[in-house]
């Protein structure tokens, strides 16, 4: 039986950069209720929601000081169960971010907990005795300093890998575990569809609380092999028990985000009987240089590392990662939108869920913000080298030419890109040979056919500046041909038989395709329709 995420495309939105309803330039959930329509419109299933619930803002949200609430300045349960609404009428379903890591260091349960050892909530975070030196060599990764940090009421250090104001939580306490069981099933009962799980696999951290290997990698290990301080084998117990939960809600999904790059991990938090998460990230994608072969070899990597019937998931971008269309654009704006809508491609017709990425349809690239605008804390403390930050991508949604981009009428949180006149949803919406329209039309061509959602995948060695495939279904005799040519010059690929075209980038839909010798343009996507062999 096929799941409804099998078949989704995702959406990810970060809250405060959607859409600011009331006026006071940070996004909030009426702000998402009030856009649902574009997202109907570009073909998405689901939204995931970066977090929304109280913060003090330390990390963005990341820093949760209640899971039971939405921050003021986003709205309100009644307004999240209005999203819900609104959105189950579009036929999108709504996940959440589930930060269950580490809270916020103002949260009521770690306030306790570093009042006194004998307060019943003090086994709920990690602790080592104070001592002159930390016990191990663990970092704090977002203040390039050791990850103990001490708390004189009761002579320890409490642990945080991320900063001093993100302590973590001891998933090896029962009472843990249960009360994060309980946070989901609060969700799930006021209508949330799933979560994502961040930093899922960090939650299993040493026992004995060893020092981690030296290695030579400076970003992002600070020159450590962490085998310690994250990715400790309980983590499948812990998914075991989180996935009984959401089986007991009905069809609800928990997609991981693993703590590191081997897609073995991703894979593994699948379970080997397909027990744990539904799904997992494996980030090869976003880590490829701008070449076929290095995308077909990612995806390779990721079909084979996956347990029998795991279903793969795959993004391009996302909140911590910079922009694809900046990645890939090298400072052109043409080679930008080109190799845009190959990588769109890429994304909607691979065998695997989808997950975009808010702008990403409009070609929303990064740009450098002024210091005094920077709001990350590893933007602020890694200045001047901007690369490092996290705030080009979360940069506000560009929905029209007017003033703040129509994201909202007081001056935004951070900075609206500068090309926002230009490139924005308005204007996009009526070209139809827009980046837009193209996202639109492979997410409607994939609803339309099943190869592109269930089909198997068959890579084809046409050229090495070409990627390729085929999609199949079982007891169905076409088959889909999808043809990318990731060079920024013409690549001549080998068709063995006749297509006629379903979507491309340079050729009219329903145009033939014949067997032998075809020119593909520079950065051309071609999808099409090949009849039974």
């Amino acid at each position: 039986m096929r799941h409804w995420w099998e078949d989704a495309v995702f959406y990810q939105i970060y809250p405060r950069s959607f859409m600011d309803s009331n006026g006071d330039g940070l996004g909030d959930l009426a702000g998402i209720a009030d856009r649902l329509d574009h997202l109907a419109d570009l073909g998405i299933d689901a939204i995931w929601l970066s977090p929304f619930f109280p913060s003090p803002d330390k990390d963005f949200g990341y820093d949760v000081s209640n899971y039971r609430s939405v921050d003021p300045r986003f709205g309100d349960l009644s307004g999240f169960t209005r999203l819900v609404c609104e959105a189950r009428k579009r036929g999108i379903r709504v996940v959440l971010d589930l930060v269950a890591n580490h809270s916020s260091d103002e949260h009521p349960w770690f306030l306790a907990a570093r009042s006194s050892r004998a307060d019943p909530l003090h086994d709920w975070y990690l602790w080592a005795p104070e001592k002159r030196r930390p016990p191990n060599n663990w970092k704090a990764c977002f203040e390039l300093g050791t990850a103990w940090h001490r708390n004189p009421a009761t002579r320890e250090r409490y642990l945080g890998t991320f900063t001093r104001h993100q302590p973590e939580f001891d998933w090896r306490n029962p009472a843990v575990r249960r009360a994060f069981h309980d946070v989901m099933r609060f969700w799930f009962d006021l209508g949330a569809d799933g979560f994502r799980l961040d930093v899922a696999t960090a939650y299993a951290k040493d026992g004995r609380l060893r020092s981690n290997p030296l290695s030579l990698n400076a970003v992002p290990d600070f020159f450590q092999r962490h085998l310690y301080d994250r990715n400790r084998p309980e983590f499948h117990g812990y998914f075991r028990e989180m996935r009984s939960v959401a089986d007991a809600a009905g069809e609800r999904l928990l997609v991981g985000e693993p703590y590191g790059g081997d897609p073995r991990l991703a894979a593994s938090c699948y379970g080997e009987r397909g027990d744990e998460l539904h799904m997992a990230f494996d980030f090869d994608f976003t880590r490829s240089p701008w070449n076929a072969r290095a995308f077909r070899a990612a995806a390779e990597r990721w079909y084979a590392a996956l347990p029998e019937g795991a279903w793969p998931c795959f993004t391009l971008s996302n909140h911590d990662l910079p922009r694809h269309a900046w990645r890939y654009g090298r400072g052109s704006r043409p080679v930008m939108e080109a190799r845009a809508r190959v990588a769109a491609a890429v994304l909607l017709a691979i065998r695997g869920t989808p997950f975009l990425y808010y702008g990403e349809e409009i070609g929303m690239s990064c740009f450098r913000i002024p210091r005094n605008r920077l709001s990350d804390p590893v933007g602020v403390r890694t200045w001047p080298l901007g690369f490092l930050g996290r705030d080009p991508e979360r940069t506000p949604m560009q929905w029209d030419s007017s003033n703040n981009a129509g994201f909202s009428e007081a001056e935004p949180w951070l900075p609206v890109n500068p090309d926002y006149r230009e490139r924005n949803v308005s204007s996009q919406a009526a070209d139809p040979g827009s980046l837009l329209s193209w996202y639109r039309k492979l997410t409607g061509l994939r609803r339309a056919r099943p190869e592109l959602r269930e089909g198997a995948l068959q890579f084809l060695d046409l050229d090495a500046e070409v990627l390729a495939w085929e999609r199949t279904l079982p007891g169905q005799p076409g088959r889909v041909l999808v043809l990318l040519n990731f060079a920024s010059r013409p690549v001549d690929a080998r068709i063995p038989a006749s297509a006629a075209v379903l979507a491309g980038t340079h050729r009219e839909e329903g145009s033939r395709i014949q067997p032998g010798a075809l020119a593909l343009a520079p950065n051309e996507a071609v999808i099409a329709d090949c009849p039974p062999t």
